[in-house]
């Protein structure tokens, strides 16, 4: 039985379910870098990190990557419309341990579960909307806004430890996918994020000394 009860269907089944959704459910174990799907497969399902983290991309021309979106435990990814093909890849950023569900038992869950469908749809409509959102805001930005923009929402949505540190699974081609440029431009703003102290580069980790800063830089981009 899994114990996971931030994900999107055990928030959303009736306790007496319990026993259809563990065997509709399917589980795969996905090593660092490995493929959960490519853009393009048809789409069978919904899917769910149980533990790990899940990097959505589409990839451009020569080793660049798009970043669409990171997933951590407990959320949703390859969520497209039924009978439809996947618009971005998916792989393991870390070892990460992924639930599936065909799109069969999706369909029954809101079927039988309106509450469900309701709540899928908040979800898809809010992931749409802060992904147009970053989208519109990125193309409008200089490199400076940009890479303090992904590195505040880093720091916002993954946390740092004790030392102030961002995870150190993201690094500077994760930065550039995310703020749509290049690894070399991300390394040039970073020395000077650190000139600044707004940041320490240490090895492969980046620690995020004053995150205030970074979402001044951003708002007076904004404004």
């Amino acid at each position: 039985m899994c114990h996971n009860t931030s994900c999107f269907i055990r928030k959303n089944f009736f306790p007496e379910w319990t026993s259809i959704v563990e065997k509709e459910k399917s589980q795969a174990t996905y090593r660092k870098g490995y493929s959960v799907f490519e853009q393009g497969m048809p789409a069978t399902g919904l899917f769910f990190v149980h533990k790990g983290l899940i990097r959505e991309y589409v990839a451009g021309s020569g080793d660049k990557m798009d970043i669409f979106r990171f997933v951590k435990a407990g959320e949703i990814f390859g969520h497209t419309l039924i009978n439809n093909n996947y618009s971005v890849s998916a792989e393991a950023k870390v070892d990460s341990s992924v639930c599936f569900f065909e799109n069969r038992a999706v369909y029954e869950l809101y079927k039988f579960n309106p509450r469900s469908a309701y709540d899928f749809m908040l979800f898809y409509s809010h992931e749409h909307s802060e992904f147009v959102h970053r989208l519109r805001s990125i193309t409008k930005m200089g490199l400076r806004q940009k890479i303090a923009s992904v590195l505040y929402y880093l720091y916002r949505h993954y946390g740092i430890n004790t030392e102030k540190e961002l995870p150190d699974c993201f690094n500077r081609e994760d930065i550039a996918g995310l703020a749509m440029t290049t690894a070399e431009q991300v390394s040039r703003q970073l020395s000077d994020f650190e000139e600044e102290k707004l940041i320490e580069k240490r090895a492969r980790k980046i620690a995020i000394m004053q995150p205030s800063k970074l979402k001044a830089i951003i708002k007076d981009n904004i404004a």
